[in-house]
């Protein structure tokens, strides 16, 4: 399914996924322009939910500041020394400074002030400068812009301290995906050259998403399409699918094949599971991959299903007793269509989290 590219450029997954981009080491012949690499930032942290200090929240309830008590920026990007952090978010719009986005706003500027490396336990208080960053659609930078100046404004009649920010619009050209940014934001993040920058290439008939490494996020599961839900989802299930199927096919027979939960997130992700930190988002992950493997094993004749078991402590153990058995069981797998599954069901939590 192809997505008009200034839809595309509104979508907070695509938006996160090109960040990562942004932020990994690329050969020099890579299609894509990893702007923040190329400035000195790399992925410090996905996800993470982050508290204000204490001290700091005794300030905010005599001034009645209008904040939260913490926020979890999408990504945190750091220089290789840590005295740069940047914290991005993705946004497929502006808000007013009314919104209960605009609380989440007030929180993350206070969170990238002098604050910031005693947050992530980096340092004292100072010993770092923190910038937030909002990646968003070009023609939504203008008002959020507006409404990060009036927080601003806001702050200066309390004892608050806040962090440097900007914002990085998303646009296109007959050519390609392109970031804009301000001066100022250039100067901040070490950005080599003026803005817009290329950053991904545009090929006519073919989709502009880049290799998700998240492809699907349920914390803005809701603001997509239904169209767009039952794409995430598929390929999600297609990249679990996928992964067995290797393990499956390069396995030494007779043996006992254990796939454990841990190695296959890992995989699907490119390892970026790990760095993940939204422990809500990781659990909705882990009860995709139950239902996913519920599926399967399902879906399978009952001869083969009795050789796939279980293990809460192991993980997805298969029975390959010979060359038959395994053949079989790598040819009914391998038959086996995620997009038959309910691409949309609501994921229900399990009273164990396995």
């Amino acid at each position: 399914m192809n997505l008009e590219i200034d839809q595309l450029c509104g979508d907070s997954l695509f938006q996160l996924n090109l960040a990562i981009w942004l932020a990994q080491p690329e050969p020099n012949d890579f299609s894509i322009r990893a702007i923040f690499y190329e400035s000195g930032f790399t992925i410090y942290s996905i996800g993470p939910l982050l508290p204000l200090p204490p001290d700091i929240r005794l300030i905010i309830d005599r001034t009645k500041f209008d904040c939260q008590d913490a926020a979890r920026p999408d990504l945190i990007l750091a220089t290789d020394n840590r005295t740069k952090i940047c914290f991005l978010e993705c946004k497929r719009s502006s808000f007013g400074v009314m919104s209960t986005t605009a609380q989440q706003a007030r929180t993350l500027v206070l969170l990238t002030g002098p604050i910031m490396p005693e947050v992530l336990a980096l340092g004292p208080r100072g010993s770092a400068q923190g910038i937030l960053t909002y990646l968003t659609r070009k023609d939504q930078v203008e008002d959020l812009q507006r409404t990060l100046d009036i927080i601003k404004e806001e702050i200066a009649n309390t004892k608050l301290e806040m962090g440097k920010y900007g914002c990085f619009g998303i646009t296109s050209d007959e050519k390609a995906v392109l970031i804009e940014y301000s001066d100022e934001l250039k100067k901040l993040m070490h950005l080599r050259e003026d803005s817009p920058i290329e950053v991904l290439p545009k090929t006519a008939d073919t989709d502009a998403r880049p290799l998700y490494f998240i492809p699907y996020d349920p914390s803005v599961f809701n603001e997509q399409s239904e169209g767009e839900q039952k794409l995430c989802r598929r390929i999600l299930f297609e990249r679990f699918l996928s992964y067995i199927l290797c393990k499956l096919g390069s396995a030494i027979v007779p043996s006992e094949l254990v796939l454990t939960r841990i190695e296959i997130l890992k995989s699907v992700t490119f390892d970026i599971y790990e760095a993940w930190e939204d422990n809500e988002a990781k659990k909705h992950f882990r009860s995709l991959l139950r239902d996913f493997m519920r599926s399967l094993t399902n879906n399978l004749d009952p001869d083969i299903r009795k050789l796939i078991e279980h293990d809460p402590e192991r993980g997805w153990v298969f029975q390959l007793e010979n060359a038959k058995t395994h053949e079989e069981i790598l040819n009914r797998v391998s038959k086996f269509k995620p997009e038959d599954m309910d691409l949309t069901k609501e994921m229900v939590p399990e009273l164990f989290d396995y």
